[in-house]
């Protein structure tokens, strides 16, 4: 099997491992080529062995089995445009695009057997208890947060440099998709939605580093805070039930019941559930595997989650 990944920045270089040892745990031969300008002296020897190419450009490439599109967000669009002929099926990093496309943009990417984009938060057991608990109890409202400090995310690199930092890249928006994902697949899209953003910190960046976010459901509430400037990590989700309110707490790994004292261990390690997408996209590209996250999916929730819109207008 060939699979050819562009860009491989820390989520290529896991992704890339991942590839090698899940083709091995299935005795596949696979053979991993890399599109980067820049020399791989930056990488681990290990993950530099896995390498079999590297190429400076995406015209040097040939075709393969599997494409990882994995260089930064604002390049996403362009890269497939080059390349979706070159490969039987990809696999696309969040988010697909740094903006919602009109239907008729979405059109070359409308085969869902072809194109999968990374959602890891859905492959969590914290996220797959919640997938489960919500469809089978009445929940009057889910209040969300995903909060970290920037400057740590990244030891020994300069934040304000990262892409996370720059103008035009969305911000929290785009670079937290992952929460508008779990939560508009947990519940569906909202009847409504009012959507605050700014840039409220003394971080010396250019993007929007703070959000809240509520929608309205016939039945429930949603409310998001998405931030760069939150000195404690918390990425959680809480549930208000007629009986207890949930904790779905996903980096302590568990869920706690407020009202009853109890607690679920979903302990797991941080790469258990990278490998287990890695697992799944196995399975979709050699296994017909139903695609959980299409590009038409992963626009529908960019556009919601950038977008305000009442209970009449039209949602793409």
């Amino acid at each position: 099997m060939t699979v050819c990944f562009i860009g491989l920045g820390s989520i290529g270089q896991r992704h890339i491992r991942n590839v090698h040892a899940v083709a091995a745990a299935r005795g596949i031969a696979v053979a991993t080529d890399v599109v980067e300008p820049r020399a791989l002296d930056y990488l681990d020897d290990a993950t530099r062995a896995l390498v079999r190419n590297r190429y400076a450009s995406l015209a040097e490439m040939g075709h393969y089995d599997m494409i990882f599109v994995t260089n930064p967000s604002q390049l996403h669009r362009q890269t497939l445009e080059s390349v979706r002929a070159k490969a039987d099926v990809f696999f696309v990093e969040k988010p697909v695009f740094t903006e919602a496309l009109a239907p008729e943009a979405l059109a070359p990417y409308a085969d869902e057997r072809k194109f999968y984009v990374a959602c890891p938060i859905r492959h969590t057991r914290v996220y797959g208890f919640l997938s489960e608990f919500v469809p089978q109890n009445k929940v009057y409202c889910a209040r969300a947060i995903c909060s970290s400090y920037l400057p740590e995310w990244r030891p020994g690199t300069d934040y304000r440099r990262t892409y996370a930092a720059q103008e035009g890249s969305g911000g929290v928006k785009l670079d937290l998709i992952h929460e508008f994902d779990y939560l508009f697949t947990l519940f569906g899209l909202p009847d409504a939605s009012h959507l605050f953003e700014g840039k409220f910190s003394g971080l010396e960046i250019k993007s929007v580093d703070g959000v809240s976010f509520v929608g309205r459901y016939p039945d429930k509430t949603l409310e998001l805070h998405l931030d760069y400037y939150g000195r404690v990590p918390r990425r959680e989700i809480e549930l208000y039930t007629a009986d207890d309110v949930v904790v779905g707490d996903f980096i302590k790994a568990e869920v706690r019941f407020l009202k009853s004292g109890r607690r679920i261990d979903l302990a797991e390690e941080r790469n258990a559930y990278c490998m287990r997408e890695i697992e799944y996209f196995f399975d979709f590209a050699l296994n017909s595997a139903a695609n959980m996250n299409s590009i038409p999916y992963a626009n529908t929730i960019i556009n919601a989650s950038l977008t305000e819109f009442s209970a009449n207008a039209q949602r793409g």
